[in-house]
């Protein structure tokens, strides 16, 4: 509890990245300002299970006209105008749950939690059975995040 009030600055920065940027970006951070994966893990795991049900719950009220409603519509159907143009996202979701499990883990742009959710809602796939899929995803993105960043780590001091 005595690390967390020393370091509360760096956890609302943690915060706000992880929810503006992603994931991806804020394990990073973590990664860089050396905190502790006993910390930042489980945090970016609980940051990404609160996002799920609120984009569940958004997108089984997509009638609604509310501007998260619509704003949300709105990155589904440029989601699923983009799908004909990448083909790997388009075999990514052919892989059914599988497929999930990466679009939620990969750090690339266009993929996460949101991009799953979207996905999950569209194969009808349940609250449990989803919440676990990318959950899982998650779990495993975060490894992928730390082992990018070992590798620059050891890239760098190379040289």
């Amino acid at each position: 509890m005595e690390w967390i009030a020393g370091h509360w600055k760096f956890i609302l920065v943690f915060t706000l990245i992880h929810f503006s940027l992603g994931r991806s970006f804020s394990v990073l951070y973590a990664i860089f300002n050396e905190m502790s994966v006993f910390f930042y893990f489980p945090l970016a795991l609980a940051y990404d299970y609160v996002q799920i049900p609120v984009y569940g719950m958004i997108l089984e009220h997509s009638s609604k006209s509310f501007f998260p409603i619509r704003w949300l519509k709105k990155k589904t159907d440029h989601f699923l105008t983009h799908l004909e143009e990448r083909p790997f996202l388009k075999k990514v979701m052919s892989m059914g749950n599988v497929g999930l499990i990466l679009l939620s883990a990969l750090p690339i742009r266009g993929f996460g939690i949101l991009s799953a959710s979207i996905v999950s809602f569209f194969l009808k796939k349940g609250r449990t059975e989803g919440t676990l899929l990318l959950m899982t995803g998650s779990f495993i993105g975060i490894f992928i995040i730390m082992g990018i960043a070992k590798g620059i780590f050891k890239i760098v001091a190379l040289f």
